[in-house]
């Protein structure tokens, strides 16, 4: 008896894989979605987050010391500081586009 099997969606991963290396930057605004703070903290986006310590440029969020920001995430998302919440973004962001095109 001939045993086959369907590796496409092995090969969809693998073309995944090579876009999100060849991958220079990845906008803030597209790990950072409204759905991902939504999830994780009591904000609707991250534009609200922000605004609730009164940062509303980017200049402003750039000069936001580290240690305010950071607690300010602790009190406020279910992550311990603004490291960890960039790097769970992250994680869920490739998660997401390696399975892309794919049934889950």
């Amino acid at each position: 008896m001939k045993v086959t099997s369907d590796l496409s969606g092995l090969k969809n991963i693998q073309d995944n894989m090579e876009v999100l290396q060849a991958a220079d930057e990845i906008p803030l605004s597209e790990v950072i979605t409204a759905q991902f703070v939504s999830s994780h903290s009591r904000f609707s986006d991250f534009d609200s987050l922000l605004a609730e310590i009164g940062v509303t440029t980017k200049e402003e969020f750039l000069a936001l010391p580290d240690e305010d920001f950071d607690a300010f995430i602790a009190a406020n998302t279910d992550f311990e500081s603004w490291l960890e919440m960039q790097q769970t973004g992250v994680a869920e962001y490739a998660e997401a586009k390696l399975m892309e095109g794919l049934e889950r």
